[in-house]
């Protein structure tokens, strides 16, 4: 009929379909969540314009521990059917933007979470985003639950075990390496490395 032919309907159904796959493809499936694993929220560097910084949420014994959470974080999260409640701690590894903005979202979004990094990225965080902000330092800190990680020496949280150590970097930055059930993640943070 004329009417299949007329380019305007055509268009308009194709829309229409297009509409239906946008809406079933965004229907995401509850996540399960590993009793030890990885997910990553970013792979890029704080001057892409079109990617996520890195950042990733590492799975302990059914909760969450986000590693230098990137900018709108929850909502990516939320995007791949996680709830951003099933994370429970943050580890911050040092203060550039691109690794801590994410980390000050989430505090002011969301409920209070335990901060585990060493003393001096801490402290580094709370007077950087007291300036940014003109929250004062006491606010900020109570935020959150801080968790003084010490460096070379076994931390502990839900279960399994962290050390924690410092990065070669143009400022304080804490890596880390996290053991549960018999196995392990290294992550070194932001370092140098020439070989």
């Amino acid at each position: 009929s004329d009417y299949e032919n007329d380019s305007d309907s055509n268009y308009h159904r194709s829309q229409l379909m297009a509409t239906k796959s946008l809406k079933k493809s965004k229907q995401k499936d509850v996540f399960t969540i590993p009793k030890f694993g990885l997910t990553v929220l970013g792979n890029s560097h704080g001057f892409d314009p079109t990617s996520s910084t890195t950042g990733f949420v590492v799975w302990i014994n059914g909760k969450g521990v986000m590693v230098d959470p990137p900018p709108h974080s929850s909502t990516v999260l939320l995007e791949h059917g996680i709830q951003p409640k099933s994370i429970t701690a943050i580890i911050l590894t040092h203060c550039h933007a691109d690794h801590d903005a994410g980390t000050f979202q989430k505090m002011i979004r969301d409920d209070k979470v335990d901060l585990m990094t060493s003393a001096t990225v801490f402290e580094s965080f709370t007077r950087k985003y007291s300036a940014v902000s003109g929250l004062s330092r006491t606010f900020i800190q109570q935020l959150v639950n801080f968790r003084p990680m010490f460096l070379e020496e076994p931390n502990y949280w839900n279960g399994a075990q962290f050390r924690f150590f410092y990065s070669l970097h143009s400022i304080p930055c804490v890596g880390f390496e996290v053991c549960y059930d018999g196995k392990s993640i290294v992550y070194s943070g932001d370092t140098f490395y020439d070989r």
